[in-house]
C-alpha cells in the first residue's frame, strides 16, 4: 500500500493527508472523516493496482473461454499441436482416424516458397492475386496412395466432414497464432464434386478477416457437436454452418512458378452437387 501512495502525485497526496481539526469548532468528527477518506483512498488505489496487474497478466481472457482446449508450450509449436489435436477428433465409423494432418512450417511445396494465391473463375481467368502474409499450410492425408482415400472409403459422405475439419483447423490457427491465412490441402480423390476428375486437387483457402465474427465468440457456438466427429454423420444444423463458411472457399488448386522462382497457387472454385 505504501508503494501505491508513493505513486500518487504530490498535489493529490496533499489532498489525502488528514486535515487538522478546526480549533474554533473543537470536536473530533473532522479527524474521523479525514481518516475514513484516507482509508477509502488507499483501498481504491489498491483495487486499481490489482486490476492493472490482472489485466496485464498474459494468457487470461475476459469472459468465457473461447475453447475448452488450447495449445501450450512455445508459440512456434502451436500449428503442429493444433493439427494433432484436430486430427485426433475425426474418426471413421470403425473408430480409426479419418485422416492425418501434417504441418511443415510456412507455405512451401518441395522446399519452394508459396508466395501468393491467384483466384480464378471457371474459365481460368485470374480474378485477383493475394500475397500470402503469415500463412499456414496444412495437408490432410487419406490412407491411400498419394494421400488419397482408399477404394471403398465413404468419400462422398465425408466431404462435408473434411471441410468441417479444415474449418476447425483454421479457427484454432487464427485464434491462437498470428496467421492471417490458412490453406488446407484435402485428399486428391475426395469426391462429390459436380465435375469429378481423377486429378482433382481440392483445397480450402481461409483468410482471418473472413472469420472475424466466428473468432469473437466461443468455438462451441460455431462447431457445437460435442462428440468426436464421425464419418457416418454430420449434425444437420451444424452442416449448414459448415457449408456457409467453407463452400465459398473450396477450390481446385494448381501450382504455377513465377519468374523469380517462387510458387503461386492457382485456385479455381469447385462446385458441389446440390
Amino acid at each position: 500500500m505504501a508503494e501505491d501512495l508513493d505513486r500518487v502525485p504530490p498535489a493529490e497526496r496533499q489532498a489525502l493527508l488528514p486535515v487538522e481539526p478546526s480549533r474554533r469548532e473543537g470536536g473530533s468528527y473532522p479527524v474521523r472523516f479525514a481518516l475514513a477518506y484516507l482509508a477509502l483512498a488507499v483501498v481504491a488505489g489498491a483495487g486499481i493496482g490489482g486490476a492493472i496487474v490482472l489485466l496485464d497478466r498474459p494468457g487470461q481472457e475476459a469472459g468465457p473461454a473461447w475453447s475448452s482446449w488450447r495449445p501450450t508450450g512455445s508459440e512456434g509449436s502451436y500449428p503442429e499441436k493444433i493439427a494433432e489435436h484436430v486430427s485426433e477428433r475425426y474418426r471413421r465409423p470403425s473408430g480409426a482416424q479419418l485422416v492425418t494432418i501434417t504441418y511443415a512450417g510456412e507455405p512451401k511445396v518441395q522446399d519452394v516458397p508459396l508466395r501468393a494465391v491467384a483466384i480464378q473463375d471457371q474459365a481460368g481467368s485470374t480474378q485477383g492475386t493475394l500475397e500470402i502474409d503469415k500463412g499456414l499450410l496444412y495437408t490432410l492425408c487419406g490412407l491411400g496412395p498419394s494421400c488419397s482415400f482408399r477404394e471403398g472409403d465413404p468419400a462422398d459422405r465425408t466431404l462435408q466432414l473434411m471441410r468441417r475439419e479444415a474449418l476447425e483447423l483454421a479457427l484454432y490457427s487464427f485464434r491462437y497464432t498470428d496467421a492471417k491465412s490458412v490453406i488446407a490441402l484435402l485428399p486428391p480423390s475426395l469426391g462429390n464434386l459436380e465435375s469429378r476428375t481423377d486429378d482433382a486437387k481440392p483445397a480450402l483457402f481461409f483468410q482471418k478477416q473472413d472469420l472475424e465474427s466466428e473468432l469473437e465468440r466461443p468455438l462451441g457456438t460455431t462447431l457445437y457437436a460435442a462428440q468426436a466427429a464421425r464419418a457416418a454423420k454430420v449434425d444437420p444444423g451444424e452442416g449448414l454452418v459448415v457449408d456457409r463458411l467453407t463452400e465459398p472457399r473450396f477450390f481446385n488448386y494448381d501450382l504455377l512458378q513465377s519468374q523469380e522462382g517462387s510458387l503461386i497457387m492457382a485456385l479455381t472454385p469447385l462446385v458441389l452437387q446440390g
